[in-house]
């Protein structure tokens, strides 16, 4: 092993004693039901740390650098996680049925879009039309409504939100 190498493993081991606590508790505080992803973004934090150092960079800030790499994996793991949960696809409200479990109830098209327009304001039924019927992107919907793309997702989940209140958790595809 090289002297640079040796550098790199010395730093990255003083870096590692004095920050991974912290920094885990920082991605616990983000996921908070899942000890083991907070665990795996922590780890990814330093995975990049150590190849940083391995080609001889210079961290100024090592605790912030840290910190800001395991937001970039704490938001990585969250968008996986609402993939997984709770993403709203027009295919699945189409077949959602009523409260009832006769087939002679259940809505139709027509019928479901009236619950959510009314659940909706004219705003969120215009995104939720976008994105779910249009197909556009939150990139896409942020420029056609003049708006900040973290909004569109802010209101995208509050819109699913909104939904499950009114439909039946186990109507929705998991």
């Amino acid at each position: 092993m090289d002297k640079k190498q040796n550098n790199a493993k010395e730093v990255f081991k003083q870096a590692f004693d004095r920050y991974y606590s912290g920094v885990y508790r920082f991605c616990l505080s983000r996921l908070p039901n899942d000890s083991a992803s907070a665990e795996d973004c922590t780890q990814e934090a330093f995975v990049v740390l150590y190849k940083k150092y391995c080609d001889g960079e210079k961290i100024e800030n090592t605790y912030a650098f840290l910190l800001q790499t395991a937001r970039y994996y704490i938001l990585k793991q969250l968008r996986q996680l609402e993939k997984q949960q709770g993403v709203v696809n027009i295919n699945e409200v189409i077949h959602i049925p009523s409260q009832s479990e006769d087939i002679d109830d259940r809505l139709t098209f027509e019928q479901y879009s009236r619950e959510i327009s009314a659940a909706l304001s004219d705003r969120e039924a215009e995104t939720f039309k976008f994105r779910y019927i249009d197909e556009l992107t939150a990139d896409a919907i942020a420029d056609i409504q003049n708006r900040n793309v973290a909004a569109v997702y802010t209101e995208l989940s509050r819109i699913r939100q909104k939904l499950r209140k009114i439909f039946p958790r186990d109507y929705f595809s998991s």
